[in-house]
């Protein structure tokens, strides 16, 4: 672009020249000037380019740095020693007074358990989540982890002892290693490998040239989605959490991935209370208790035996799920 630019400044300086608008001196003295200037002033552009660049990032560290402190996120408030027993009892929540997000929800999970949710978009079932991890308060009901309210937990105590693996999970630009390990030093070799076997990826992992440091770039953009929601997995299970959540963490890896995943869990994570959000029906099958939510509300529970065997949304979604099964094995 700066060769074009100073072809045109020579190419019009000659044409005056020719003219006798100017000498060739002028000429040569000005296409000195240019070639010396036209550098820095595009440098110059870079530069504030970037400050306004640093000025809105700047702006987005200082409404995090002036945000209200979270209550009860110091040293304020219980740490019992979470075993992951769970219970909602009443509980209802709003974003508004005038419009509940969530009603008159009540369920139990014994420790060791598996709850799966099936709902449609927006009937509450993320909401439910951030209630327990103690992201939004509640101020209707009662939220008992091991028979200790929830609001009585120390909140940093609390997320410490649940894991949650979110739908789009986030990477950072360092080795797969590191990722995992969160640059832990407590965290052996070992530990990792358990990890990533529990979370079907370590042969994914040991096929890349550089194994475990292989560098997986911003956001995990050279892995493929299945692998970085399993290594987002493997990351949660390295801290040994009492509770697990994976909230449609395993909607990019296929059917069998995902039953591997599972199998492995109740194996070697068998003490760990397991909560499952799918809309795929093989991954909540096999759980202790499925609850169906519908705008807000638990409008079935039971076991998959159970809940195929009476009409509602989840033989719904089964039918339906079951029709594509047997439609692509047919393909085949």
């Amino acid at each position: 672009m700066c060769q074009m630019q100073i072809g045109i400044v020579l190419v019009t300086g000659i044409y005056l020249a020719l003219r006798g608008d100017v000498t060739v001196g002028m000429l040569t003295v000005f296409m000195t000037y240019v070639t010396q200037l036209i550098w820095p002033i595009r440098g110059m552009g870079r530069v504030l380019g970037d400050m306004g660049k640093a000025n809105v990032a700047l702006g987005r560290i200082k409404e995090v740095l002036d945000a209200p402190r979270e209550p009860g996120r110091e040293d304020a408030g219980l740490t019992p020693k979470i075993q992951g027993s769970i219970t909602f009892e009443n509980v209802s929540f709003g974003y508004t007074s005038d419009k509940p997000v969530l009603e008159d929800i009540s369920f139990e999970i014994e420790k060791g358990k598996t709850l799966a949710i099936l709902g449609r978009t927006g009937s509450g079932k993320s909401t439910l989540l951030h209630l327990l991890v103690g992201l939004l308060p509640y101020e209707e009901g009662s939220i008992k982890v091991d028979d200790v309210e929830l609001s009585e937990i120390n909140k940093r105590h609390l997320r410490k002892n649940i894991g949650i693996v979110l739908q789009e999970p986030f990477l950072f630009s360092k080795t797969i290693k590191d990722n995992i390990s969160d640059n832990d030093p407590s965290i052996t070799d070992e530990d990792i490998q358990r990890a990533t076997t529990i979370a079907s990826v370590d042969q994914a992992i040991k096929g890349f040239e550089n194994g475990y440091e292989t560098m997986v770039g911003e956001k995990g953009v050279t892995l493929s989605g299945g692998q970085k929601q399993r290594v987002a997995i493997a990351r949660t299970l390295i801290n040994n959490c009492k509770i697990l959540i994976f909230d449609d963490s395993l909607s990019a890896v296929d059917m069998q991935t995902d039953k591997n995943i599972r199998n492995a869990l109740r194996k070697h994570c068998s003490d760990t209370t397991t909560i499952l959000i799918s809309h795929r029906i093989n991954t909540l099958r096999q759980a202790d208790l499925i609850l169906v939510m519908e705008d807000g509300h638990i409008t079935d529970r039971g076991t998959h035996n159970e809940l195929i065997q009476r009409e509602g949304l989840y033989k719904q979604v089964y039918d339906m799920q079951s029709c594509v099964l047997e439609m692509e094995k047919a393909g085949d």
